[in-house]
């Protein structure tokens, strides 16, 4: 039988080069311009996570809300109909203003919170009637449904709003 002997140092020496090998290869991989391209901004629609250098192609989650609307409002046993305007909001990213929002006699601008296709209404005072709600975005229709209490009296009511984009 042939006993085969191994050079133990020769193994370790050709390992530790080969690792130094790998180690230098890899590092030339990370820092030659590996990036992964796509949307870095956590806040817009098209994030992606995996994502290491921003391509320019964010879309902000608001975006999809701006615009003009035709609405159509049940509130109580009454109907209305009117226009209103979303426009951004200079207080974040995520902040809509609901231009000529409700048919109400004084002008309400009311701000609101953007989340994917859901906004929240922020609550909020007008003179003597205070303001909260939600909605949800689906397709070109916008869907609000909201409470409007008379601070003189304390009387609620709930209003739904339909507002197709225009």
């Amino acid at each position: 039988m042939k006993t085969t002997q191994f050079n133990f140092s020769k193994i370790v020496s050709t390992a530790k080069y080969l690792g130094v090998a790998a180690l230098f290869i890899g590092g030339l991989a990370t820092f030659s311009g590996c990036a992964t391209k796509g949307c870095t901004d956590d806040t817009a629609d098209n994030y992606d996570a995996a994502a290491t250098e921003d391509d320019g192609t964010c879309v902000p989650a608001r975006d999809k809300f701006l615009g003009a609307y035709n609405c159509q409002e049940v509130c109580g046993p009454d109907n209305y109909t009117y226009n209103m305007t979303v426009v951004t909001s200079s207080t974040g990213d995520l902040k809509i203003i609901f231009q000529d929002f409700g048919d109400f006699v004084t002008s309400i601008d009311a701000t609101a919170t953007v989340s994917g296709d859901n906004v929240t209404i922020d609550a909020a005072t007008y003179g003597t009637v205070s303001l909260t709600g939600s909605g949800t975005l689906n397709g070109n229709v916008l869907t609000i449904t909201y409470t409007v209490t008379d601070l003189s009296t304390g009387d609620d009511l709930t209003c739904t709003i339909t507002a197709t984009k225009s």
